[in-house]
Parts: C-alpha cells; structure tokens; sequence
C-alpha cells in the first residue's frame, strides 16, 4: 500500500505541484488548502506524513502541531514544514522541538523534498 501523504497548504499552485509530483513517485497525496478543514482530513486520510505550510489563516502551522499533538493517535505524524515565512529558520529548532522533522523555505526545492520524504516514511 502506498504511503499516504497530506499537504497543507493555502496557496494553491504549490499545493497541486506537490500533489502532482508525490503521485507520479508513487505516494497516495491528498491536499487540503483550508487551514480548518486540517484536522478533518487528518482524521479521514490517516496520513504517514504531513506536509504543512507555517503561514495559513485561521489556523497557523503552529497551531495546527499544537492540535495535532493534543490527541495520542495523530501526534506521532511526521511533519516536514515547507514555508515561505522568513524567520522559519531562526526558528527551526522551536519547530524541531514541537515535532517536526525538517523546515524547508519556499519555493520547494522538489528534489529535497523527495529525499526528505523518504528518510522519514520511505
């Protein structure tokens, strides 16, 4: 079966490339790019990992890993955050202790992500 991977995104173009691109490698992607439909599809898709823009209104990145981690069976979803926000690196480790894998700045360098993805969930 093929790994399952959410992206989360409020910019829509970035979100259809990332669909696109974990398709034709083989994974099973679904996108959402309404930061208050998150968690509804993290409780339908049942991810193996998470692909989460820092900056969405309504509901930050962060507040989407403070969700996440609240509930025992989703805060052990891998997150690989790709963002735009500029002070993402200065960042990183806050980001590292909340859980998340790896902090990739926009635009996505798609190689990377691939990579990335595969150390963490194959």
């Amino acid at each position: 079966m093929a790994k399952r991977i959410l992206i989360v995104d409020d910019e829509h173009a970035i979100a259809d490339m990332l669909e696109q691109v974990l398709l034709e490698e083989g994974y099973s992607a679904r996108k959402t790019t309404q930061a208050l439909r998150f968690y509804d599809e993290v409780r339908e898709f049942h991810p193996d990992l998470i692909l989460l823009d820092l900056m969405m209104p309504y509901l930050d990145g962060i507040d989407q890993l403070r969700l996440m981690g609240l509930q025992e069976d989703t805060k052990s979803i891998p997150v690989i955050m790709v963002t735009g926000a500029p002070h993402a690196k200065e960042h990183a480790a806050d980001y590292l202790a909340m859980g998340v894998k790896h902090v990739l700045l926009k635009p996505p360098d798609l190689p990377m992500i691939l990579r990335l993805i595969r150390e963490t969930i194959g």
